[in-house]
Order: structure tokens, then sequence, then C-alpha cells
């Protein structure tokens, strides 16, 4: 028997990634993410949905705790690029797989599946797809607040808001269609539905915002999907853009209420896209409204970011080029699903499916995770998964792809790892690394001992993962994590920064 099946005798869990990757090259995140450079040849892809971590890192920055709904393992995922190398790809939608294996943080040897996605498509010669784009500008009063710290890049959510509408908007043309709701105490279209390259009444509704008032963001959404309803029936795809700072205090305030507005809106093919403004952002609401068909959301805090928003994802944030992506993946007997991370679906003893609503493509790639326990004593080398995939093309082509994946045989090294590509190492440690700084975060709401003693943990762990991957990218993660666990030791307050100045 090999080293390799020695280990496997003793392995109580298989967790199987299942990433949204690519090959595009990443000219870096916002607001202190990391930048990455990947291969050059094929454009990435990635599911919808939050596309990055940024309030987790500017909360911490700011001397903060952030609260566990800022640790996102597909934000992290979508920051990072983690390219799995392959066939060529000859299709609009490629998948690829890499397996590895290492322990998880508590000890428990467990194998590692990344699948990883490609495409043909080729970025420079790309032409989007004509738009009719309701843009839907909060201007309630927290929209002119700036937190108070020594960062001079800081400016009001307004000023980005104003700074990205004028990007975007710019790039527009006489194919697209253009719309302004804005809200707040009240609810106002400041631009009836407009031609593109009309700058001159693009620019004036632009310049005439102002901010006051309270919150009514229900009701400024509600009359932004009225009027992409009427745009509905063109060859023009339909997508709500909100510029906000998500605190609404007037109608609803819920996660779950906005959630089912944009669920209504979604069934009606219209996409959302959702431009999170300011470090008093609020996450959860945030989150509930862009896991649905055609929906995402980004983060801006300062500035600068508005400008490397239109350079990593315009015009790649309104570009689906898949929808309704289905895997299900079943295990032989004595094998059991443990847990899923970073998608909605459903889960039986040995088979998980999920769908993923909307793929689009991206320079920057998000990540799902489920883990696979032994039942019955099983060794796990016995391991065997099958699995399904499909997904629709934007023209309504139907694309299916069985997989066979066996359990992965490779030389171990002394700290129990093995990887088919060095990929799927970093992305474990990112995997590792943030469900657990999420667990630390719910841990310090009621119990700081605790949560520090799992930190020292998480950080002496990605400290060990980091190490042999010689990775710039993954050392700004090691760093991000000693900087929560110092927070957290000092006792830091943890929540938003909204209304502190």
């Amino acid at each position: 028997m090999n080293k390799m099946s020695e280990a496997a005798t003793s392995l109580f869990c298989l967790a199987l990634i299942i990433f949204v990757t690519g090959c595009a090259e990443m000219a870096g995140g916002m607001s202190g993410a990391p930048a990455t450079g990947a291969p050059s040849g094929e454009f990435g892809a990635t599911q919808g949905g939050v596309q990055d971590m940024g309030l987790a890192r500017e909360l911490i920055l700011n001397d903060q705790v952030p609260p566990p709904e800022a640790f996102s393992v597909e934000g992290m995922f979508s920051e990072h690029d983690l390219p799995l190398a392959g066939e060529p790809c000859d299709r609009l939608l490629c998948l690829r797989g890499a397996a590895g294996l290492a322990p998880t943080l508590t000890g428990n040897d467990s194998a590692w599946f990344q699948l990883g996605m490609s495409s043909t498509i080729d970025p420079q010669n790309y032409q989007r797809p004509a738009l009719s784009l309701i843009v839907t500008v909060d201007v309630s009063g927290s929209m002119g607040w700036t937190y108070s710290s020594d960062r001079q890049d800081y400016v009001s959510p307004s000023t980005i808001s104003r700074r990205l509408l004028t990007l975007i908007t710019d790039q527009l043309g006489a194919q697209d269609r253009v719309a302004m709701v804005t809200y707040g105490s009240k609810i106002k279209t400041t631009l009836a539905p407009t031609r593109g390259d009309n700058q001159p009444a693009i620019d004036q509704a632009i310049a005439d915002l102002t901010e006051a008032g309270s919150t009514n963001m229900e009701a400024g959404m509600r009359r932004a999907f009225q009027l992409a309803r009427d745009e509905l029936g063109s060859d023009r795809q339909v997508r709500v853009m909100v510029f906000t700072d998500v605190q609404p205090n007037v109608g609803a305030t819920s996660a779950s209420e906005f959630e089912q507005l944009a669920a209504a809106a979604a069934g009606d093919d219209i996409a959302l896209t959702v431009m999170g403004m300011g470090v008093g952002l609020g996450q959860d609401v945030l989150n509930r409204m862009v896991h649905l068909r055609g929906g995402n959301a980004f983060s801006l805090f300062d500035k600068r970011d508005a400008d490397r928003f239109m350079e990593d994802d315009w015009p790649w944030a309104v570009c689906p080029i898949a929808y309704n992506l289905s895997v299900s993946i079943r295990a032989d007997d004595g094998f059991q699903v443990a847990d899923a991370y970073g998608f909605p679906g459903d889960q039986a003893d040995s088979e998980a499916s999920f769908d993923v609503t909307t793929v689009f493509l991206s320079r920057r790639k998000g990540a799902l995770l489920l883990r696979f326990a032994p039942a019955y004593g099983r060794p796990i080398n016995d391991l065997r998964l099958h699995g399904n995939l499909n997904y629709l093309t934007p023209d309504g082509e139907e694309i299916t792809q069985s997989l066979e994946i066996n359990y992965p045989e490779g030389p171990l090294t002394e700290q129990g790892r093995y990887f088919e590509q060095a990929s799927v190492g970093k992305t474990v440690a990112l995997a590792i690394l943030v469900a657990n700084m999420k667990q630390a975060a719910e841990l310090y709401q009621s119990n700081q001992a605790q949560a520090v003693t799992l930190m020292n943990k998480v950080v002496t762990r990605i400290r060990a993962d980091a190490e042999p991957l010689d990775d710039l990218a993954l050392q700004v993660e090691v760093e991000l994590a000693e900087r929560l666990l110092a927070l957290m030791t000092e006792g830091a307050p943890q929540g938003d920064l909204y209304g502190q100045r």
C-alpha cells in the first residue's frame, strides 16, 4: 500500500469544491482586495451574486470587527484568479476539474475537487448586448454622509455614485436606452427612457442629483422595476442598476422583503445589479437581493473605486453568458453530503444538487463548496462521485456534460497535502480561511475568548498554507487574518460604520 493509500484509510470527510474559474488576467480588486495575474488566452467566468468581500476589508481597516454576513466565501474567490489548466476550450462555456488532499482546520484529512469554467469569448473583440438600463439612485440623507477617518480617499457615497454613473453612461450608445429613478423621501423618475447617446440629457440628470430625507428604497425599486417591465420585448437586455448604501428606513426594511421584490423582477427576466456604496453599507440586505437570475453586486468605498470597477468589471458585470447552471453530484453508497457552502441547493444523504442562476464573463472568479463524509466506517479511497452538469446559453440552447470523479491519488507532503494543480491549493486555503473567519465573527458576538481561540487557529493555518505557495495575493489574506485576530484580542467593536463620525 503506498503512502497515499495509507493516509486515505484515516480520512474522515471529502470536501468537493466546485469553482467557477477561468484563465483571464485580473487587473486587481477594489478597496484593498488582492491583485493577481492569470494566464492569457481564454477569458474567465463567474456566478452571479456578491462579487467581493470589500465591506469586511474596510471594517477591519477601520479597526472594526465585521459582522458575520460581511464574510463571503464566493466573494473572496471572486477577488482572486484561480485558473485551471486543461484541454483548450472550444465552446462558449467550458468546464475543467482538478483535485487535491488537505486537512480541515480541525485536522480532519479531506479530499477537495475544483471545477472551473472558461470561455472562448475574446474580451478584446467582444461586443456587449444592447441594454435597457434603469439606474436607480439613492438620494437619501445618508448618501451624503462621510465617515471621519485619517484616510483622505474616503468620500460620501453620493460622490462615488455620481462618478460611477458618469463613467457607465459614457459607455452607452445609440443602441441602448437609459432611465433614472431617484428615491429618498420622494420617488421621482428624473430621466424618462432615453437613447444612450443623448449625453446632454443624461449628464444633466446626474448633475441635478441632491441628497436629503429618509430612504424609501422599496418604493424606488418598485418604480424602477415597473419602468424595466415597460422595456421588455425589445432586443435589449433589461437591467436595473441600484446605487445605494443599502440602509432602507421607510417601507420595506428587511432582507427577506427585498429578496421577494427582486425575485418577482427576476421572474419577469429583469436583471439586477446593486452597487453598494460607502463604509456604512448594509451587507445583509444586499446579499439577499442578488443571488437570483441575472443578479450581482459590487462594493465601492473610496473615490478610486468607480474607476477600478470600470477597468475590472465593465462591461462583464452586465454580460451573462449562461443561465440555470445546474450541478448534481451523487456519491456511491457509504458516503453522505455533510456541508454545502456558497450556493443554494437541495441535499440528500448521498446526493447534492444546486443551481447557479447566472454565469457572467469576468476577470475574477467565484466559488462553491460541498463536503462529503463517509459512513459505516468505509475508507475514503473507495469514494466515487458521479456528476451531471447542464446550462442554457443566452440563445436558449441546453448544454449537458457528465462527470465521473474518483478519489484522487498522489504523493502527500509531510503536512498531509496533495494538489493536482497549484490553484487548488490556493483555493482550499481561501475556503478554509473565510469559512472560519465568519464563524469567529459569529462567536465574537457572544464569546470573545472563543472567537480569539478560533482566530488563532485560523491565522496559524493560513500562514502554513501560504508559505509553500509563495503567492503575493494570498499574503494579503494572511495579513487580513492577522489584523482580525488583533482586533478581536483587543476587544474592538463589532458591526458596521453607519452613523459613526
